[in-house]
């Protein structure tokens, strides 16, 4: 395969705005509400692709392993932040629990991955660690957000379940248990679901990205597997520890719901 690719211009970039414009003709003529967002979506991830696009320019050339480590960390931190931002369940340390759930739960993965099967080397090296780290957390992101969710769902409704089961005797994990399992299988459904239409109707974004590069079509679905599969390992731990974690912090010290 050769190594062209199309060049899209800047007036190209700018024309595909159009679609979101669409988008948020669809929420106005429907009256969902989401008009505004829509527009301060579109702008945000505007100026934040570009702005990485620079930086990320900036962190190859340098080539120094304390930019790659200083990313990779904002972006677990800005992920943290996000899995709850449009979530009413606020149980106390929410954030702590985020990150470390993500944390713990994909770290171990991205070093295993990094050093074991694809031998990265320099062991910094930006141009691989950065974007699959970022493909990584996103995804565990998203099934955060969704386990966070239906858990705050679930207590709220099953609250008086779960009283009764501790008035019976049962242990906070007892009474809980039901909950902690639909929220972690809520959060992974997207993961399980997208693993079975891979290549089928679904060609993921690196995959397709490398294909377009000039990449053979082979050697970038050993890629896309990898991630798929890493993706799938991280989001199923970290909404394991996060449940572990929000399970305690919304009871007081003689057992009560918060």
């Amino acid at each position: 395969m050769e190594n062209d690719y199309i060049h899209i211009t800047n007036w190209g970039l700018f024309g595909s705005i159009g679609f979101m414009l669409l988008v948020a003709l669809v929420a106005f003529l429907a009256k969902l509400g989401i008009t505004k967002s829509i527009f301060i979506g579109t702008i945000r991830s505007f100026l934040q692709l570009i702005l990485m696009g620079y930086v990320l320019s900036f962190i190859f050339k340098a080539n120094e392993w304390y930019y790659t480590v200083l990313i990779v960390l904002i972006m677990y931190v800005f992920a943290a932040w996000d899995s709850f931002k449009g979530i009413k369940f606020r149980p106390k340390n929410i954030f702590t629990n985020s990150f470390l759930a993500m944390f713990l739960g994909s770290i171990f993965p991205l070093i295993y991955m990094f050093y074991a099967l694809m031998t990265v080397k320099p062991w910094f090296n930006p141009q691989y660690i950065i974007p699959i780290s970022a493909m990584v957390i996103s995804n565990t992101m998203s099934g955060i957000s969704i386990c966070l969710n239906h858990f705050g769902s679930n207590i709220k409704l099953r609250k008086l379940e779960v009283e009764a089961k501790l008035s019976l005797g049962a242990n906070i994990n007892q009474a809980t248990e039901e909950i902690q399992k639909s929220s972690i299988k809520a959060g992974l459904i997207p993961t399980v679901n997208a693993l079975m239409v891979l290549g089928i109707v679904k060609l993921p974004g690196m995959m397709t990205g490398q294909i377009i590069g000039g990449v053979d079509p082979v050697e970038s679905v050993k890629y896309q597997l990898l991630i798929m599969y890493i993706i799938s390992a991280s989001t199923a731990v970290s909404l394991y520890i996060l449940v572990k974690l929000i399970k305690s912090s919304i009871f007081n010290k003689r057992g009560q719901l918060l």
